[in-house]
């Protein structure tokens, strides 16, 4: 895997992803497909005027934005199913490649760089020991690359791929142990799979969410709501994608979802009441959510 995304690098990663867009909209045309290649690579540059603004308007713009959020999204799935069947190390390795190999088809833009150099080097630090010597190295990644650009702390892709890295290493830390498969999956072990991923998006969008909302603005009264009722679609659109660029007919499950995600988000936006916005989530708000949130975890942890 490594071998191949080193490989890839050295190609033009304009034409690759390319390629990956217009290999999904091949499968999914219109703005449908737009809006999955988006959701996976990033970019809403052929979007239709309407559903742009429609996306707008509901505060759900941000999941066709090339973030550090997609980086580590990818890197936990990867990791969550990796290590179903493989030992540990294994599991770490591979998913090092696999992070190497999403950036180059995602265009090595400044923000997916980033997110990746922050979650290989987490990865790096799971390989080497303890979860705590992975806290420790993002921790001092991030420090390292704010004294090279101290610019990098108001960079949305830095702080999202802070935040989400942190969620998957820390709030859903992957410590499945690995199943010794002999003559096939054993049965159960697909659910263990979906519950793995499942628990990596979950914890990342934990994180993420107030930076988004601080972030994307425009946050109308029914943003919350539509985000509440759409957002889980965007994961498995995801997975669908990236698995349809190896078998395009594959792309056909995540038409369902793409057209529930688009009939929400245009009849929301039709609503006089998504004409009125309340603007950003300001920091102070940021704070106590995260503030919340720790606590919760705080008690959580000592619970179990």
């Amino acid at each position: 895997m490594v071998i191949i995304a080193l490989w890839l690098g050295v190609l033009s990663a304009e034409s690759w992803r390319n390629w990956a867009v217009l290999r999904t909209e091949r499968w999914l045309p219109g703005d449908a497909g737009t809006l999955a290649a988006g959701m996976l690579l990033g970019g809403s540059e052929g979007l239709s005027r309407q559903t742009k603004e429609a996306y707008r308007r509901v505060g759900l713009l941000h999941i066709v934005a090339a973030s550090g959020y997609n980086v580590t999204l990818v890197a936990g799935w990867i990791l969550s199913a990796g290590l179903i069947w493989l030992s540990r190390r294994w599991a770490l390795g591979v998913t090092i490649g696999g992070v190497i190999l999403y950036m180059a088809i995602a265009g090595w833009q400044p923000s997916i760089i980033r997110a990746g150099i922050m979650a290989i080097l987490a990865i790096l630090g799971l390989l080497l020991g303890r979860e705590r010597d992975a806290k420790w190295l993002l921790i001092i990644t991030g420090v390292a690359m704010l004294v090279w650009n101290p610019k990098l702390i108001s960079d949305i892709g830095f702080q999202l791929s802070f935040a989400a890295t942190w969620g998957i290493l820390f709030i859903s830390p992957p410590t499945l142990p690995p199943l010794k498969l002999r003559g096939g999956i054993e049965e159960g072990d697909i659910w263990r799979v979906f519950g793995a991923d499942l628990k990596t998006t979950l914890s990342a969008q934990a994180m993420t969410t107030p930076l988004i909302l601080h972030h994307f603005g425009n946050l109308s009264v029914i943003s919350p709501l539509v985000n509440a009722a759409v957002l889980w679609t965007v994961p498995p659109i995801m997975q669908i994608t990236a698995a349809g660029l190896l078998w395009g007919p594959i792309n056909y499950l995540a038409w369902p979802l793409l057209k529930l995600q688009m009939w929400v988000v245009e009849t929301t936006a039709a609503w006089p009441i998504s004409n009125f916005e309340v603007g950003k989530m300001s920091w102070a708000w940021v704070a106590i959510y995260y503030v919340v949130l720790f606590l919760l975890i705080k008690i959580l942890s000592t619970k179990s």
